[in-house]
């Protein structure tokens, strides 16, 4: 047997095959990476232009103590690692991201929240404090999830989240402070603004108990945990430059689901196909919640039959969660405040499946609240559920003693 060709030897294929070639290479990164083996291929990526499909997201992987780089993995390499490229918010907790490499950061012993731009380094402020709805004064906040309803860069840009709001003045010289009472609760603000202002739904109600938040058709969504009931809320500006906020609830009928020795995890929402899709997130082990055993998936449905349930009546519950039997083509990545949706005919060699992170428990307030330095994220119940099995795909990281793993939105 020969010696194998030199790369500059294979650019003199016929087209479709290098096309072909190029086609198996879908990650940018990749191709970054195979414009410099020699000119030659240089040359052919620029000639030809192969298109590529729209990227996946990026999983970021937090390093064991504070102060390493975070490595990433691509979806669209296999996710393999790419040493090459690292982020380095030293010691940040990840709560997110968005569209346009926007990443969502909380510095615990800073008590601050940034929104880091992953491609070009800029980093904008966020609130670390809100003002309730019904006291006067001042709270500590810590962001748990967040998303925004444009790109931040639109000066209309209005960002939402699920936070958990404390008052704890700050304790004496040598003092230990007790973890403060934790409510969760919604907040909103623009960009710019010092402090984030508490949504409430009328004079005397707080947004009960929310456990996820999308942005969809023109309005926040928090998915309340009892009930798998929706909120909506439209935020819209004052005269004065204030923000306001009206609110619709979407009672969906109680399902009756029973999962035979299968305990819900966590509960996502995601924007698909112009509709929304409840994701269901099982263990079988409550006691050790890093073990996702199973998914269900629903479809937000408006119920059209009038009155033909007599215990859940249309007028009272107009919604209801219809339960996919496959998911059609989709792949979903799936996290707090930022689930994405995409079609598997634009990714040649892909199937059908949800990837989903080990991001953490959103109360539990001593891991966002404890103490640095106590490893207080295994990282490890990172993979990919398909055909009914869950599938270990990705990187294993070690435990972080300050994040979870987190998703990078192209």
């Amino acid at each position: 047997m020969g010696p194998p060709p030199s790369p500059a030897s294979m650019v003199n294929l016929p087209d479709d095959l290098l096309l072909s070639i190029l086609s198996r290479i879908p990650c940018k990164a990749d191709r970054a990476r195979m414009s410099v083996v020699c000119k030659a291929w240089r040359a052919v990526l620029a000639r030809l232009k192969a298109p590529r499909p729209r990227p996946l997201p990026w999983f970021l992987l937090p390093t064991p103590h504070l102060g390493g780089p975070t490595n990433v993995a691509c979806a669209l390499s296999g996710f393999r690692v790419h040493h090459y490229i690292s982020i380095n918010p030293p010691g940040a907790r990840f709560f997110g991201s968005h569209d346009g490499a926007g990443l969502f950061l909380h510095y615990s012993k800073k008590r601050s929240h940034l929104l880091l731009d992953a491609r070009n380094s800029r980093v904008r402020d966020l609130p670390a404090e809100i003002l309730r709805w019904n006291d006067p004064n001042v709270h500590r906040m810590v962001i748990l999830a967040a998303t925004l309803s444009s790109s931040p860069d639109d000066p209309n840009c209005v960002a939402a989240a699920i936070v958990a709001a404390s008052r704890d003045p700050d304790p004496a010289p040598g003092a230990v402070a007790p973890l403060p009472p934790i409510q969760r609760c919604a907040a909103f603000w623009r960009m710019g603004w010092p402090r984030a202002i508490e949504g409430s739904l009328n004079a005397d109600q707080s947004v009960p108990n929310p456990e996820d938040i999308v942005y969809h058709d023109g309005a926040f969504r928090f998915l309340l945990t009892h009930g798998d009931h929706i909120l909506v809320c439209t935020p819209t500006m004052g005269q004065a430059g204030n923000l306001m906020t009206d609110w619709e609830l979407q009672s969906f009928r109680p399902g009756g689901r029973i999962y035979d020795d299968q305990f819900i995890r966590a509960r996502y929402l995601v924007e698909s196909r112009g509709g929304l899709l409840l994701v269901l997130r099982f263990t079988a082990y409550p006691t050790q919640p890093w073990t996702t055993s199973l998914f269900k998936v629903f479809l937000a449905t408006r119920r059209k039959i009038p009155n033909a349930d007599a215990d859940f009546p249309v007028a009272n519950y107009p919604w209801s969660w219809i339960e996919l039997d496959t998911l059609g083509g989709r792949m979903l990545f799936v996290g707090y405040g930022c689930s994405r949706s995409y079609e598997v005919d634009q990714y040649p060699g892909f199937k059908d499946g949800i990837y989903f992170l080990d991001d953490g428990k959103l109360e539990d307030n001593a891991m966002i609240f404890g103490e640095d330095n106590m490893r207080q994220y295994p990282c490890s119940d990172n993979g990919k559920w398909s055909e009914g099995h869950v599938q270990r795909c990705f990187p294993r990281p070690d435990p972080s003693d300050y994040s979870a793993p987190v998703w990078l939105l192209p």
